[in-house]
This record gives structure tokens, C-alpha cells and sequence, in this order.
């Protein structure tokens, strides 16, 4: 429940309301908002109080409450629900030590998701590819290139390839890559994974919805499949679909991952036991 009085005050301090400032008032009122939101003055969930009421308790128009909020929506900070307000947005935590495919990720947390493909396709391996999934370069692979959204929210780009042999027909994918392969005996049980701060070039912040340039968590994830976990007649399909040679007691890289996920949405959150 926000307390209207404690959030502006802050508010009005943050914003510098009673000063000369060349900074626009819209811009000025956004700050003091998005730092009452970083203090915990209204939670995560927690519904902004109504744009009227921000206006009078600040003494400004309705239209500037409207563009201070405008571009916290922008920025992810604030998400409007239609018919029911705007709410302070959630930022999406990950627990490294989970094998979950995207899909997965956001059911857990309530969020809905949508995927738009770049690319299905079939090639041969790029020498990066050969090394990471351990096949020879005249081999085939699957590529599955997808902008990932949540609650309509552009959230990360997920550039994944598999082996033939896992995924013979990057089309078969349509929703979820882990259940097919949940399906098929071919759920990776066991990752290497790497995550980074990088900055998103021109490309990649378009397809994100953010300035190029913006912060980004680049996860590289190298996906393995135990061998003795497949069945055996999982065993028998790969026997039919590849020639690479088995590899007894030994896990078998199944997938070479590569997302950019956007820095002022996602997080990753690691537990240690000292």
C-alpha cells in the first residue's frame, strides 16, 4: 500500500520543485518517481496513486504527471494495465543453478510470453558452433533465432543451435524448445553457462526496443545430455539420425546458446553456501 504523503514528499525533493532548473518538469517529477520507486516508497506490483491525485499533491497539470509517467513506461520502470492502472514493474529474477528454457522461466513468475521468429534454419556450423557442440564442420545444424517477449515486453534476443541429430526440423519448434525436447528424450541435464555486461549495438538495441548502447547481460550456455540418461528409444532414433560416434559414460553437448537480455529488466540471482 503506498503512503501518499512519505512518496511526495520525496517526490517533490528528488524533483527540485521549488527551484529554477533548465531540466523540464516532466523530466525532473520522472526522476523523483523513479527514485521513490528505488527506495521502496511503492513496491514492486504496487499501483502508482491515480494521475489526478499525483498533480494536485504536486501542484503541476495532469499533463506533465502524464509524461513523467510516459517515460517510466518507456523505460520499463512503470507497466500500465488497462482499465485498472499503473503498477510499479516487476524486474525478473534467475537463479543460475536452474536448467529452464525461457518459456519456463516466465511461467514460474506469472509473465506471458511470446516469441518472434528471426530465423528457422537448417546449416552447416560456424567454427565457434563446431567447437561448443564438438562436431565436425560439414555438419548439420538446427538455428532457431527469436526476440523473446514477456507480458508483450521485448526481453531478451535468443539466438540458440542444435545438432541435427537432437533437432532434425528447426520448424517443429513452435512455443517451447525444452518441452519438444522434454518430449523427445533430449532435454539437456546439465549446462555450462556465462553471463556478462555488455552494451548492445545498433541491431540488437532496435530489436530490444532500447537506445543503442543500453546495458545488456550477454548468457552464453553450453547445454549437456548425459548419455546414460537417453532411453533407449531415443538411442535408437539418434542411431538413425547421425553418424557422429557415441560416446560411452560421457555427456554430449546438445546445444550452444547465445541471448542478450535487457539490463534494466533481468537479473540474475545467486544463493552460496559458505
Amino acid at each position: 500500500m503506498v503512503e501518499l504523503s512519505r512518496l511526495i514528499e520525496h517526490v517533490k525533493t528528488k524533483s527540485d520543485l521549488s527551484e529554477q532548473n533548465a531540466t523540464p518538469l516532466y523530466l525532473r517529477i520522472e526522476r523523483g518517481i523513479e527514485s521513490a520507486i528505488m527506495q521502496g516508497l511503492v513496491a514492486v506490483n504496487d499501483a502508482l496513486p491515480a494521475e489526478r491525485e499525483l498533480a494536485a499533491a504536486l501542484g503541476v497539470s495532469r499533463v506533465t504527471v502524464r509524461n513523467s509517467v510516459r517515460v517510466l513506461v518507456d523505460k520499463g520502470i512503470l507497466v500500465q494495465r488497462h482499465g485498472a492502472g499503473t503498477f510499479v514493474a516487476a524486474r525478473v529474477e534467475r537463479a543460475p543453478n536452474q536448467i529452464m528454457g525461457f518459456s519456463e522461466d516466465m511461467h514460474i513468475r506469472g509473465l506471458t510470453t511470446r516469441a518472434i521468429w528471426l530465423d528457422r534454419s537448417r546449416g552447416t556450423p560456424t567454427p565457434e558452433e563446431c567447437e561448443a557442440l564438438e562436431i565436425m564442420p560439414d555438419s548439420i545444424v538446427s538455428r532457431l533465432y527469436r526476440l523473446r517477449l514477456a507480458d508483450e515486453k521485448p526481453m531478451c534476443l535468443e539466438h540458440a543451435v542444435l545438432p541435427e541429430s537432437i533437432l532434425p526440423d528447426p520448424t517443429l519448434i513452435d512455443r517451447s524448445l525444452y518441452s519438444w525436447l522434454q518430449g523427445h528424450d533430449r532435454r539437456p541435464t546439465r549446462c555450462l553457462q556465462t553471463v556478462s555486461a555488455r552494451l548492445l549495438d545498433v541491431s540488437h538495441a532496435h530489436l530490444l526496443g532500447v537506445p543503442t548502447g543500453s546495458a545488456c547481460l550477454y548468457v552464453e550456455r553450453k547445454s549437456y545430455l548425459c548419455q546414460t540418461g537417453l532411453t533407449k528409444a531415443a538411442e535408437q532414433r539418434e542411431e538413425t539420425e547421425t553418424q557422429i560416434p557415441k560416446r560411452s559414460n560421457s555427456d554430449r553437448p546438445v546445444e550452444f546458446v547465445r541471448s542478450f537480455f535487457r539490463g534494466d529488466l533481468y537479473e540474475y540471482v545467486s544463493e552460496i553456501n559458505i
